[in-house]
């Protein structure tokens, strides 16, 4: 009995390897499906300017300055880019001269955006603020009065001042797209 027993025994366990075995590469079906969002792109924005005097001695070339001269000049300024931006001036100078480093009877200017005036006082000291929202391909013109003043004295004679004005253009702030 007790071998019987034991073949019972194995031959149940016998059983329950091979049902293990005929199920084990066996998985249970299920439906399923995707679904995906293709091809997305971010793309930043351009922030490019442009003047329409963008070469040496565009904006000013002129000999011969004696006290009381005025020179006006206009610059446009133009955004070649695709996002809106605002743009402030600012000027620097290689030579020193006393044309530029006298602050009273030096060169003098004047810079308006249309009838406002935003610098009046020496060239040296020019700052132009930030301009309102320039959109993408729109212009805006800076009007330049420049002045030796009359009350320029001898020892600015013979003398040749250069001078840079830079502009700056800064993206406006970023928004919910």
């Amino acid at each position: 009995m007790r071998k019987l027993n034991l073949l019972a025994g194995m031959a149940l366990a016998g059983l329950v390897l091979i049902g293990l075995t005929a199920t084990a590469d066996k998985t249970g079906a299920s439906f399923t499906a995707t679904s995906t969002n293709p091809s997305n792109t971010f793309g930043s924005a351009t922030v490019t300017m442009s003047n329409d005097k963008p070469n040496a001695n565009d904006l000013v070339n002129v000999t011969n300055l004696v006290p009381g001269d005025t020179m006006n000049r206009t610059v446009t300024i133009t955004n070649t880019g695709n996002a809106g931006f605002t743009y402030s001036g600012a000027i620097s100078a290689v030579a020193n001269t006393i044309l530029w480093s006298d602050l009273t009877n030096g060169l003098q200017v004047t810079v308006k955006r249309g009838a406002t005036v935003l610098y009046t006082g020496a060239l040296k000291n020019m700052s132009i603020p930030a301009s309102g929202t320039i959109a993408p391909l729109a212009t805006d013109t800076l009007t330049f009065d420049f002045v030796f003043p009359a009350s320029g004295t001898n020892t600015m004679q013979g003398l040749s001042q250069d001078m840079t004005i830079t502009y700056t253009a800064t993206q406006l702030a970023g928004s919910t797209k």
